[in-house]
């Protein structure tokens, strides 16, 4: 259905967008984007630079395993984006039990080293829908910014990918301490916005984090579902940033 001002959304999207707040990874960056299970491939990635071939068959039950621990661990207080410390430890650790699992060699070595690469920018790359959609908003005076679970270096990756300067604010949770989906972050954004929670669309991959997140703060929300897991819900949703119409 066309929204109001143009967007062309489902139709649980409503009233008038005033401004838009993207998530970062998943959303507008990401590990190997654009290629087919890319997060799994940073891992096979690793595997392979240690001579040891591993199928997508072999890892996707290990990082479902390690991403409900988690999980778990986020339940019991743990915040892995709340700040620097707490993301690297995170991935560390997460990087470590994934090695571990499948029997690599000096696993915390390995997971050092992998994130020193990560950290260098070597595997972030923009999905191919974001540099022409974000010029699209930008071109109709869409006021836009980021609001983001992850480490301090999204401020740089941003601006080496180019698109820093798309965005009026950038609030990353590992700056200013605060992790989506709690409503305090979002408030941050419509305080810089200028806006009501109301006038405000957030787009994330993140059905909890961005979906749920924004939704219960007052924003409107679309769920980018790039792998369309999500069809069967009835929500919100586009399967990429090309289908943000105007």
């Amino acid at each position: 259905m066309q929204h109001p001002n143009g967007l062309r959304h489902s139709r649980k999207v409503t009233g008038r967008i005033k401004a838009i707040s993207f998530d970062a990874d998943g959303t507008l960056l990401g590990t190997f984007a654009d290629s087919p299970r890319g997060f799994e491939k940073f891992f096979l990635e690793a595997a392979r630079s240690h001579g040891k071939k591993i199928t997508l068959e072999i890892i996707e039950p290990v990082l479902s395993r390690i991403k409900e621990e988690t999980r778990k661990r986020r339940q019991q207080g743990f915040k892995p984006y709340a700040s620097e410390e707490n993301s690297r430890l995170h991935w560390l650790w997460f990087y470590e039990e994934v090695f571990k699992a499948l029997d690599l060699p000096n696993p915390k070595t390995l997971a050092h080293q992998m994130i020193t690469r990560y950290e260098s920018g070597e595997f972030t790359t923009l999905y191919s829908d974001t540099l022409p959609c974000l010029k699209t908003l930008a071109s109709k005076n869409i006021p836009m910014i980021v609001i983001s679970n992850y480490a301090p270096l999204l401020e740089r990756f941003l601006n080496e990918l180019g698109i820093d300067n798309f965005f009026q604010k950038t609030l990353i949770s590992g700056i200013v301490g605060i992790e989506k989906p709690d409503p305090a972050i979002f408030q941050m954004g419509a305080k810089a916005l200028s806006l009501n929670p109301q006038e405000i669309l957030h787009i994330g991959n993140d059905l909890h984090e961005d979906y749920h997140g924004a939704t219960q703060s007052g924003f409107q929300a679309l769920l980018l579902d790039r792998d369309k897991i999500h069809a069967d819900k009835n929500l919100s949703r586009i399967s990429s940033l090309h289908r943000l119409k105007l």
